[in-house]
């Protein structure tokens, strides 16, 4: 084990397992024990999640990265990580390689465990493993050695089946490595057409009868936002209550005042506050957990700024309906706009299938492994491989549409990476190749098992 460790020592997968033993004395432990509760969080097979660790989980990946980016994690960034269902992923795929473990007969024996833990130096005076530090180092976080230690065997049981599946699936050559090398170092001119839905619209008709049709099918939700009355519990990260706690405790007390009165927390009755309003002020919170909500209903901690909102709803107001002229003349300008993106986007699929289209622009050199282009836009990662053309292959099978817009892209022009740059990378790349290649393969294969394992979500059933 230790061999293997040492051997890969700078792959991702390592980093990324190891970190739970590295930095114990902030906590990082793992994602605690597994629970028999009859109402998990999540289930994946026969593995349940229960509340209170998949808010651990949470609370921990919350930490690491305000460890990491420091000042700069705010709101906006915290939106732009889509923690929740990161943190969802990363617990299903840990489960699911354990069930892989149990399918192959994998454990992790106490010599190996010793073996890891004796090298650690947060547990070691003068070289050595220390018992006495060892000890203090888990009381200082609320641990007791049992625990530690099935939550760490935990940990290397899935490194050790990650490695088996990396290893059984990665098989590379020369020409591979070259290949990937072009994609990142190379670069590419691309030709493009551009497909407007505007410039179809003269082409469109929308009748009478079928904005009618539409409106009778569909007036029920033709109405003003709705308004909410809620009140609101904070919980400051500083303090000595964890939100995940403070929520569990609210889906049981009901009494919000009451609670925040015992605790010492501030309760606040907002008042009746639009939807959009709300869903502004309080970054975390959407317009589908709000809709959702009955009275007497307890909100998930939306975190911001340092602290966690709760909200218990009060009374909720339907917003009044359209005036059906009003109503109708948004059915007419919906249809048009969806019929002339119909258009553009039908003209743009015959352009691909005939191979003929009028080509206006080029987006110049760019990296293979370029994320955006300008003038144009961010590229989404599943179209990416309009970066991959070739004279072989020059033409993309499907129009991109971007921001409103459809592009067909072709092949136009090449640079490959520089020769000798080439050599005095090769070695260096290879590794780094390798490394990819292998979480590449582990990333496919745990695909494909979450197509045979049946996982549950409760997390908006609760």
């Amino acid at each position: 084990m230790l061999k293997f460790m040492r051997k890969h020592a700078k792959s991702y997968m390592i980093k990324v397992i190891f970190a739970a033993i590295i930095v114990v004395f902030v906590g990082y432990f793992g994602y605690g024990s597994l629970s028999k509760m009859e109402k998990p969080a999540l289930q994946i097979g026969p593995y349940k999640v229960s509340f209170p660790d998949y808010h651990e989980a949470y609370n921990k990946q919350m930490d690491m990265y305000k460890m990491i980016y420091r000042d700069r994690f705010d709101e906006k960034m915290l939106k732009e990580l889509k923690l929740e269902e990161k943190v969802k992923d990363d617990l299903v795929n840990r489960h699911l390689l354990l069930m892989k473990a149990d399918q192959l007969g994998l454990l992790v024996s106490d010599r190996e465990f010793a073996d890891v833990l004796n090298s650690l130096p947060a547990f070691q005076m003068e070289g050595k493993f220390n018992k006495e530090r060892y000890l203090a180092a888990l009381r200082s976080n609320n641990l007791s050695p049992e625990r530690f230690e099935e939550s760490q065997k935990q940990t290397m049981l899935i490194q050790k089946v990650a490695n088996v599946i990396q290893d059984t699936g990665t098989f590379l050559n020369d020409s591979d490595v070259w290949a990937s090398y072009v994609k990142e170092k190379g670069k590419i001119n691309l030709a493009y057409a551009e497909f407007d839905p505007s410039t179809f619209k003269s082409k469109v008709n929308v009748g009478e009868k079928e904005a009618l049709d539409l409106y009778e099918k569909e007036k029920g939700s033709f109405k003003a936002e709705n308004a909410y009355r809620l009140k609101e519990l904070v919980v400051d990260e500083k303090g000595p209550l964890k939100d995940d706690a403070v929520y569990m405790d609210l889906l049981k007390a009901k009494d919000m005042e009451a609670y925040g009165k015992e605790k010492g927390l501030a309760v606040v009755d907002l008042g009746s506050v639009k939807e959009n309003e709300l869903v502004k002020k309080y970054g975390g919170l959407k317009i589908e957990d709000l809709k959702s909500m009955k009275k007497g209903d307890i909100s998930l901690p939306v975190r911001a700024s340092g602290k966690s909102y709760i909200f218990q709803l009060i009374d909720k107001e339907e917003g009044r309906p359209f005036d059906k002229t009003l109503a109708m003349a948004k059915i007419k300008e919906r249809l048009t706009d969806e019929k002339a993106k119909a258009y553009a986007r039908a003209a743009a699929e015959e352009a691909i299938k005939s191979k003929s289209f009028a080509v206006k622009k080029e987006t110049g050199f760019v990296p293979r492994n370029v994320r955006g282009i300008a003038g144009i836009g961010e590229i989404p990662k599943e179209s990416s491989g309009i970066f991959s053309l070739s004279k072989t292959d020059p033409v993309y099978d499907k129009p991109l549409e971007l921001s409103g817009k459809y592009y067909v892209f072709s092949y136009k022009d090449e640079k490959s990476p520089d020769k000798a740059e080439w050599e005095k990378d090769k070695e260096g790349y290879t590794r780094y190749f390798q490394a990819k290649n292998r979480q590449e393969h582990l990333t496919s294969f745990l695909a494909e098992m979450r197509k045979t394992v049946k996982i549950k979500d409760y997390r908006k059933e609760s």
